[in-house]
């Protein structure tokens, strides 16, 4: 049967729709949803019709049956199933499932139903151990350290701490593990991020795209009359469309009588049962603990109306990482060098020039796992002296960044690994040079 060429852009907007509703979409909310006019609902039943017994299928003369019929991928008994493929399924299911609003928990993401399918033939091929077969099983197991399970041993590097659950939050570990590719739908709010990129590449908007880019990690909650302000900005005015999608009104967002912000991301907190409020990100918590990082002013729910704060997807994978680039790039400011931010529009993250012979191409990781492929995805710059590959030094405990640099690097084609102090404490030997010569 002839597949159509819309057949991809269908699937992607009924996969985003079921994601979010839990009835299916009439013909005149699908053709809303593919950008489509109502008028043209029976061109789109023409292209459904093409595609139904295959990836569709619903009840004739029933409204809201259209449903999807792609599940799992089928898997061979006799193959043997990759363990780093299920924790990738698994991170982006849970990611998904803690992203829901509580009434839609029952629903299990897809991500995450196909990862404890997985799990559960392994366990089956093996005939060694019980996999997790329902939600509370699996939220039990995540909790335990994935070294634990036995298929992970495959798995080089991997930290006998790390977990796909850290005190009652996603790990860091799970986040870093997220399939965004062709295996399971992109995340909305990250995708946005990507559309941000390619749009400021392909019309050479370098400044537009820095400002953003320090916009949402220096300010992910800001006043209305603020963001208002940045919409019709010179600076930001291109980018305005993206600046709608990224930033929410705050109680939207979450509700509550008093709404608190991390000390360290200035995201706003979730208030736990007990009463009390913590940051979605177990680093934030860490780091604020451990710096005696003083609260941000709170705002009372009757003030919150005139706010707008990020999404927490844009949150997660927007602000949280860059944090670590401006906090690098001020620390070398500091010390007299001369830092640009997402040079050439994020072809890497910090350009370190020492002089016109001497310059720094890198790359910030906060990673809770040192992922060999990704490394190797990383490009040594050859207009510049250094390529260096940069870790937090609070990573340091599960990276072993000294240890395995040495097996490392050689493999890296130039590209070097460096901790944060490392970095740091380099340039001012470079400087302290300069200065003596």
């Amino acid at each position: 049967m002839k597949i159509t060429r819309h057949r991809d852009k269908i699937l992607a907007a009924l996969q985003e729709w079921f994601r979010i509703h839990k009835q299916a979409p009439t013909l005149e909310e699908l053709c809303t949803e593919l950008g489509m006019q109502p008028r043209q609902k029976a061109t789109l039943q023409r292209w459904l019709q093409t595609m139904r017994g295959i990836d569709v299928d619903w009840e004739d003369n029933v409204a809201r049956s259209l449903r999807l019929l792609n599940s799992a991928p089928d898997i061979e008994p006799e193959l043997q199933i990759s363990a780093t493929e299920t924790l990738r399924y698994l991170a982006t299911g849970l990611t998904e499932w803690e992203t829901r609003e509580p009434e839609h928990r029952a629903y299990i993401p897809k991500a995450l139903r196909v990862g404890m399918s997985r799990m559960y033939l392994t366990s089956l091929l093996s005939g060694e151990e019980q996999a997790p077969s329902n939600l509370p099983e699996f939220f039990n197991w995540a909790k335990k350290p994935v070294k634990d399970w036995q298929p992970a041993a495959e798995i080089k590097h991997l930290s006998s701490e790390v977990t796909l659950i850290e005190d009652g939050l996603v790990s860091d570990f799970a986040l870093q593990w997220q399939v965004t590719g062709a295996d399971v739908e992109m995340q909305v709010q990250e995708k946005v991020l990507q559309d941000v990129l390619q749009y400021c590449r392909a019309n050479q908007l370098e400044e537009a795209y820095r400002a953003l880019r320090k916009l949402i990690i220096e300010r992910p909650v800001l006043p209305y009359a603020e963001y208002r302000s940045l919409l019709s900005s010179s600076q930001l005015r291109p980018l305005r469309d993206f600046l709608l999608q990224l930033y929410v009104d705050l109680v939207d967002l979450t509700s509550d009588h008093t709404y608190h912000f991390c000390p360290r991301c200035k995201y706003v907190m979730r208030r736990r049962r007990d009463g009390t409020y913590n940051c979605r990100n177990m680093t934030c918590e860490q780091l604020s603990a451990k710096l005696r990082l003083p609260p941000q002013p709170s705002i009372p729910k009757h003030e919150a109306e005139g706010w707008k704060v990020l999404t927490p997807g844009v949150h997660r994978y927007g602000t949280l990482p860059g944090l670590w680039e401006i906090q690098l790039a001020q620390a070398l400011t500091k010390l007299g060098v001369r830092v640009t931010l997402w040079p050439e529009i994020d072809e890497f993250d910090l350009l370190v020039e020492f002089s016109r012979k001497v310059r720094w191409a890198i790359d910030v990781k906060d990673w809770s796992y040192l992922d060999e492929e990704r490394l190797r995805k990383v490009e040594y710059r050859f207009d510049t002296t250094e390529t260096f590959v940069v870790f937090p030094d609070e990573r340091n405990d599960l990276l072993r960044i000294e240890v395995e640099r040495q097996r490392l690097e050689p493999e890296l084609s130039g590209v070097r690994l460096k901790l944060v102090s490392e970095i740091i404490s380099q340039a001012k030997k470079i400087l302290e040079k300069k200065n003596h010569a």
